[in-house]
């Protein structure tokens, strides 16, 4: 049975947090980037998933009223963003030292409950 920390994975929601937020271009979001499931062009907007994922785990929100399998699954979530963002011709991310890929293996650690 694995011991994963909550702790552990709160704290690791700050670096996707800042990746997200530099990625999203919301300058004309008219509802400065909380997400109104009743608005159309909220629906229909290009960076729904990351607004409703900025919005769930924002700085704001309660992460430790949240359950380990709900800080788990959105951590996931940020990994497949992260992931993503991630070029072609990356280096070997077992190798790489960069921000992403030292996040990726923080993640990965925590989920493992090391």
């Amino acid at each position: 049975m694995t011991n994963i920390n909550k702790a552990d994975l709160i704290q690791l929601f700050e670096f996707p947090r800042k990746r997200i937020l530099q990625s999203m271009e919301v300058t004309h979001c008219p509802h400065a980037v909380f997400f109104n499931h009743s608005d159309e062009q909220c629906v229909t907007c290009h960076q729904g998933e990351e607004c409703l994922w900025i919005n769930h785990n924002d700085e704001m929100v309660a992460m430790e009223k949240k359950s380990i399998e709900d800080l788990k699954q959105q951590l996931l979530v940020a990994v497949d963003f992260v992931d993503s963002s991630l070029s072609p011709h990356h280096l070997s991310r077992r190798n790489c030292e960069c921000e992403n890929c030292s996040w990726l293996r923080q993640v990965q650690q925590a989920l493992k409950g090391n």
